[in-house]
């Protein structure tokens, strides 16, 4: 997500996707670092939890089922010897297990969706929307989210994995929100943006409110997905919206929507195309946007690209940034079919105030042919002017203390998360290798000191036998 540097571009924008609100007063900037999104803490006790997904695990005998594994945190760091396995097969989750269900490894969300004090998980299952309720012994049974066909704007279908959990409407509760279509899916179907306003009840998978946005016909805006996270540091989530629009042909487009207690508000443009993550990398008191470039800007090679936040949304002082293995100061080199940014994700690793950013590339390959796509993650650390290659490092299988070798499609880097598991004060990386053991998968837990990421004293777990080749670690729920 970066490189070449370019101005966001916000002129015109109030007639755009916009719902009409009052004109609010911008908030100051507060005096310290904006906080990310909160840890999940599935049970309660106060120790952050990480959701890891295996989508191709086998269950009682049927291949790529999948399953989510639950890890929870205590003063000793996470439990991985004790994960809570959960599949279609486990009492009280919906329906059964089936080959290829999709969506178990799409993506995976938390948030306290039925508003009881404790984190659940939102992940995709065949096409569906399926809670998994978390509680004091943790997580227990689940329910399918009664979101719609798509028959009308009362009942829109939701895009598999593109949502996002968060308060968007300022009420105090955790909502889904996402791409989502009204209309037959061929011909002239309509995706817009769909949200589920929280408390989903647990019984029923009803939300409390549905609202569609049908921002294809108010705007010519197609959307795909959102992701959400607070870039105005006002206390109501904002969404970044990922989609294209028509001028005359389809262009990818992402934009802001600002979150307010009576709607939608533009609030700018940037440059992403799927998912991303957000995080304070400058310390300024908003969170920075950490998205996926267009094609145009990376080509084949992968990259980043780092919008910054601020009161109106985009940042109007600080431009935005798109980085790859080219840029001044990054490690390493660009290479077709790296994918440098598989997945993103922030944490303040040097613990100086800033958030630094992590960048895995499943695809990167080591020094010759039997480690191609072994994969690698970079740390790129934040600083007051945001992002700098000053202290940048990367880590792969090879580097010293880190368990296994790099070997040929291990994908080190699909999924990476920062969480400080045992609460001491120190946050820990954790890093996801699907293909490692021959497409078993495993997850590695990086240590972090005032240099940021090391990988002495690094560990790694997988789930144990019996799952196949369970692709364990190739999503982290965030």
């Amino acid at each position: 997500m970066r490189s070449t540097t370019y101005l966001t571009a916000a002129a015109c924008a109030a007639a755009l996707l916009s719902i009409t609100a009052p004109a609010q007063a911008a908030p100051a900037a507060p005096a310290e670092a904006a906080a990310a999104k909160d840890a999940a803490d599935f049970n309660g006790d106060g120790y952050p939890d990480l959701a890891i997904g295996a989508p191709s695990a086998k269950i009682d005998g049927i291949k790529r089922a999948g399953l989510v594994s639950i890890v929870y945190g205590s003063a000793e760091g996470l439990k991985y010897d004790k994960q809570q396995l959960i599949s279609r097969a486990t009492p009280g989750v919906p329906g059964d297990p089936k080959a290829s269900d999709y969506g178990w490894g799409n993506k995976a969300d938390h948030g306290d969706l039925d508003d009881d004090g404790y984190d659940d998980v939102l992940i995709s299952a065949g096409g569906d929307q399926l809670v998994l309720w978390g509680g004091k012994d943790g997580i227990n049974g689940g329910t399918q989210v009664a979101a719609g066909d798509g028959s009308s704007a009362e009942s829109p279908a939701f895009r598999s994995g593109w949502h996002g959990i968060g308060d968007v409407n300022g009420d105090g509760k955790d909502d889904i929100v996402g791409g989502a279509q009204v209309g037959p899916w061929e011909g002239e179907s309509k995706w817009g943006l769909g949200m589920l306003y929280g408390p989903i009840n647990r019984t029923t998978g009803k939300p409390a409110a549905i609202h569609y946005k049908d921002t294809q016909a108010e705007d010519g805006f197609s959307v795909s997905g959102a992701e959400i996270g607070d870039m105005t540091g006002d206390g109501i989530d904002d969404l970044v919206v990922m989609g294209s629009i028509r001028r005359p042909y389809w262009e990818s487009e992402a934009r802001v929507l600002k979150g307010t207690r009576d709607g939608l508000v533009f609030g700018g443009t940037l440059n992403s195309r799927y998912t991303g993550t957000f995080g304070d990398l400058n310390g300024d008191g908003y969170q920075d946007f950490v998205g996926t470039p267009q094609a145009s800007d990376v080509k084949n090679y992968g990259g980043i690209s780092v919008t910054y936040g601020g009161p109106d949304g985009v940042s109007k002082t600080l431009p935005a940034r798109v980085y790859d293995q080219d840029s001044p100061g990054v490690p390493g080199v660009n290479e077709k079919g790296d994918r440098w940014g598989t997945d993103v994700a922030v944490g303040d690793l040097d613990k100086d105030g800033y958030g630094d950013l992590l960048v895995g590339a499943s695809w990167e390959s080591a020094t010759d042919p039997a480690t191609a796509v072994s994969g690698s993650v970079t740390m790129l650390r934040g600083s007051k002017t945001g992002v700098t290659t000053e202290g940048a490092k990367v880590l792969t299988q090879n580097s010293k203390g880190i368990p296994s070798t790099s070997e040929k499609s291990d994908h080190f880097g699909e999924a990476v998360s920062v969480l400080d598991a045992d609460k001491n004060g120190t946050p820990e990386v954790y890093v996801g290798g699907p293909g490692e053991d021959t497409w078993v998968g495993r997850t590695w837990q990086l240590q972090t000191d005032k240099s940021g990421m090391i990988g002495t004293g690094a560990k790694s777990f997988n789930l144990g036998g019996g799952y196949g080749s369970a692709h364990f670690g190739e999503y982290f729920a965030k």
